[in-house]
């Protein structure tokens, strides 16, 4: 199933303490095949729930990435094969990325709009931090 839906309610962060920062509003989410993107003003959260997902790629399987630290952005639509966008943190090497995909979930050809929709908000946020940092 896959769903972009804006919320207007904090999420409970993980990541302190199950207390919600004050830039968790929910801005786009989209649930794929292995994981589940939010995207908050200030970072990318990947979840992924399940016992497969537990055995590939943890426990503890959350991943924050702060719109700051992402280079690169890379997207394939779904076609005869699954989907898959990437969020390639600045300074990882090829080798660091490929090792668990930890940064990448895959989707089903019915949420391609969705996530493409998602990359180009990505795209639009990291520009305004780009040109925020310019003019400082």
């Amino acid at each position: 199933m896959s769903s972009k839906t804006p919320s207007n309610k904090a999420p409970a962060n993980k990541a302190s303490g199950n207390k919600p920062s004050s830039n968790s509003k929910i801005i786009m989410r989209c649930v794929g095949n292995d994981g589940q993107v939010e995207l908050l003003p200030d970072r990318i959260v990947i979840k992924r729930e399940g016992l497969w997902n537990a055995i590939k790629f943890g426990f503890n399987s959350t991943r924050e990435i702060p719109i700051s630290a992402i280079s690169e952005v890379m997207f394939r639509r779904s076609g005869l094969s699954m989907g898959e966008i990437e969020f390639v943190r600045s300074g990882r090497s090829t080798t660091e990325r490929s090792a668990k995909g930890q940064t990448t979930v895959r989707f089903f050809k019915k949420s391609n709009d969705e996530f493409e929709a998602l990359k180009e908000k990505v795209f639009e946020m990291m520009e305004q931090l780009s040109r925020a940092r310019q003019q400082q």
